[in-house]
């Protein structure tokens, strides 16, 4: 009886110490939470030869891979190159691309990027879009049929430049196009939590078949897990263009002979030159010549040319761009060019401000969040309330310890989408405010509790979708104001 009870000891201990051990592990998202260039990952790297059949082409001064003439698995890479610490895709995250693609034909899908099962063949993710329309697909797993989310009339196939943002959370997912009025589109189920990608691939500009490869230019395709990625673009003097994380090999001059990375074909633009004086060896006053890789000048016969001062050049430019001579000046972003005969060199350009702010700390809220209101409580410290969108958990309180913002409380909220912090005869007061349609829809006052050192509910008030609260004195009194949203599912006439 005794050697009973001495290993059942044994083992209560050893399971105390196993669980210790498992809640001092802290918790690690399944890849960095940094911009993730799926672009530049599927390039080869410096040394390695390229890719076959990709070309890099220059159009309306910027630059682009071409990949519809590649194998679909040219630019491909296994998921295990990004997700690092387990084989989940991030819950939350926010893509971007950089595309430019002429108007495409009725019925004709093309993938922008595709994350694709190797055994089976079967689509995870994918970004595809058609004509005048963007489409976001998932294989939710456990469940038979495949979710797409389409956001319409979003003029992406006019073959200009674009920059898109689609950031996904739970059930909601945002498209902001050149930093323009962002669209929100709600499905009925969330976006998986758990979507495996073990065995998986991601492919650039296929669904790793033949049909349904991108056709147009692309330049920048970045995943950003866990946040939004439009408040790091936008604003910006060139929303078209708005950079988070481009490949160097598109950002960087003309290619010299001493590069050492892998060359691509290069398509220049054509540029047709005028010359005025005369030539020797049969050679017309107007000459028609093509720009090659090494920017020379390929004549059938060897001849000299002495061209004047004054040659006019063809180019296709933007309207906020003007050519003069080997002069060029860009008015959006004020610079002055010069063409060496190679690339263009910067002469003078207009002095850019610091950016004196950086990144301190990562909040990892419940769901997505809406607002924060920071305030201060004499003795205790500094506090941050965060207005979150779920019920459950709710709502976060956060307080500044050793450095940091820390959770401290959560409090049930119902889509809350801002917090108020007021002060009224020294006692400490924070109201939400709720948006969810429900009958009846309320928003909460909560006060500090000294003893308890909470916020415990104090009050409800009658809203309709509340988006914000004010607060503010007259003549000793206290006021508060609410902006509300709707009354029922239709009418924006309040009662």
């Amino acid at each position: 009886m005794l050697a009973c009870r001495s290993l059942l000891l044994t083992w209560l201990l050893t399971c105390l110490l196993l669980a210790t051990r498992v809640r001092s592990q802290s918790w690690r998202p399944c890849t960095d939470l940094l911009p993730l260039d799926l672009l530049a990952r599927a390039l080869p790297n410096p040394g390695q030869a390229p890719p076959t059949q990709v070309q890099m082409v220059q159009s309306r001064g910027s630059r682009g891979l071409r990949l519809a003439g590649a194998m679909t698995t040219a630019l491909s890479f296994p998921a295990s190159q990004i997700f690092t610490n387990c084989d989940y895709f991030p819950a939350e995250f926010s893509l971007v691309a950089t595309i430019k693609t002429a108007r495409l034909r009725q019925k004709s899908n093309e993938y922008i990027f595709s994350v694709v099962d190797e055994e089976s063949d079967s689509l995870l993710l994918g970004l595809r879009i058609s004509e005048n329309r963007l489409h976001f697909l998932t294989t939710p797993p456990g469940v038979s049929g495949r979710s797409r989310m389409s956001f319409n009339d979003v003029g992406l196939d006019d073959n200009r430049w674009h920059t898109l943002v689609l950031a996904v959370t739970g059930p909601y997912a945002t498209l902001t196009v050149d930093c323009g009025l962002p669209l929100e589109l709600k499905q009925v189920q969330s976006f998986p939590g758990a979507l495996s990608t073990r065995g998986s691939k991601f492919f650039i500009g296929s669904r790793r078949r033949m049909r349904g490869r991108f056709s147009g230019l692309l330049r920048q395709l970045v995943l950003l897990p866990g946040s939004d990625a439009r408040p790091r673009l936008c604003p910006t003097s060139e929303p078209g263009l708005a950079e988070l994380s481009v490949p160097q090999v598109l950002k960087s001059t003309l290619l010299q002979p001493d590069h050492h990375g892998p060359v691509y074909p290069y398509v220049p633009e054509r540029v047709s030159v005028e010359v005025s004086k005369e030539v020797s060896e049969e050679v017309s006053k107007e000459v028609s010549v093509e720009v090659s890789v090494e920017v020379s000048v390929e004549v059938s016969k060897e001849v000299s040319v002495e061209v004047s001062k004054e040659v006019s050049k063809e180019v296709s430019v933007e309207p906020s761009v003007e050519v003069s001579e080997e002069l060029w000046f860009n008015a959006q972003r004020k610079e002055l060019l010069i063409c060496d005969g190679i690339t263009w060199r910067t002469l003078l350009q207009n002095q850019r401000r610091l950016d004196y702010v950086e990144d301190y700390q990562d909040l990892y809220t419940s769901s997505e969040t809406f607002d924060m209101e920071v305030f201060s409580i004499p003795s205790e410290g500094l506090f941050m309330a965060a207005a979150n969108r779920d019920s459950r958990p709710g709502s976060g309180i956060y307080k500044w310890r050793d450095g940091s913002f820390q959770l401290y409380q959560n409090i049930s909220t119902q889509e809350a989408r801002a917090w108020k912090h007021f002060t009224i005869d020294d006692k400490f007061f924070l109201v939400v405010a709720n948006s969810r349609e429900a009958e009846p829809e309320l928003s909460v006052i909560y006060r500090w509790n000294q003893r308890r050192r909470r916020f415990l509910r104090h009050q409800t008030l009658q809203t309709h979708s509340a988006l914000d609260w004010e607060a503010f004195h007259i003549h000793n009194q206290s006021f508060l104001v609410v902006a509300n949203h709707r009354q029922g599912r239709q009418s924006h006439d309040i009662q």
